[in-house]
């Protein structure tokens, strides 16, 4: 990959290799779950066994267990292969402004650098279950993209970039959609809602993985409520064929 295609900050080395990362761990996990898939009705149950059972069904479930799984089975066994054997690969994990918590972060990537020693200094990655229902998509920015512009993530920091993480799944076939469309559809919902926060759209210019072509990237560079700039790198994998019901 190509790291001169991060146009808007001085991204350190290990930028390209979380991504180099994602996109070899994605490809792993396509091997492995082509022909042993996740299963909807498994996964709602063993929530049902340990969550309690009241079978009420909620928006997180599928979403926090592919997380889990991706941070768990492959991101923390293979992080070695990219130099990145001393980076903390942590799943939901609160952010923080003056002792209050202000959000629940998907993953954090805590760098070890001597910024530890103080401030601590972590990418914040947002997740995100995603198709081609409007509301899906609304969801994404009202409740993803949103968390960043008003600081309930990075609250207490000076980052300048941020990740947002779609897995690709549809429960039918007709709402599958590829990811340059799901693109165009956030970007007029930014263009109808948040204009003034909208500095460069998702997409102008897309991310290629040497490792996993297939893996598809696009950046974008916002404004937040502080008027500060925080470029979001909007990262989709593939899950359409690695769920059954």
């Amino acid at each position: 990959m190509n790291a001169d295609i991060f146009t808007y900050s001085n991204e350190p080395y290990y930028q390209e290799n979380i991504f180099n990362l994602f996109g070899f761990s994605h490809s792993k996990l396509k091997e492995e779950k082509s022909e042993n898939k996740y299963s909807r009705k498994a996964i709602l149950e063993k929530h049902k066994k340990l969550k309690g059972k009241s079978g009420k069904k909620t928006k997180l479930e599928l979403e926090d267990y592919l997380r889990n799984d991706l941070v768990r089975r492959y991101l923390t066994i293979y992080k070695d292969k990219f130099n990145l054997k001393y980076f903390h690969f942590e799943a939901g994990s609160d952010e923080i402004n003056d002792g209050v918590t202000t959000g629940n972060l998907d993953i954090k990537v805590i760098f070890p650098t001597e910024a530890m020693l103080g401030n601590e200094e972590y990418l914040a990655i947002e997740c995100k279950r995603i198709n081609k229902l409007l509301s899906k998509k609304r969801y994404y920015i009202d409740h993803g993209l949103n968390r960043f512009i008003t600081r309930q993530y990075y609250p207490e920091t000076d980052s300048k970039v941020a990740w947002m993480l779609s897995f690709m799944e549809a429960e039918l076939p007709s709402q599958k959609e590829i990811s340059s469309d799901i693109v165009i559809g956030f970007n007029k919902l930014l263009e109808e809602e948040y204009k003034d926060k909208t500095i460069h759209k998702i997409g102008e210019k897309s991310v290629t993985l040497d490792i996993d072509p297939s893996l598809d990237v696009y950046d974008s560079l916002i404004k937040r409520n502080d008027d500060s700039e925080l470029t979001v790198y909007h990262i989709f994998l593939d899950y359409y064929e690695l769920i059954e019901e």
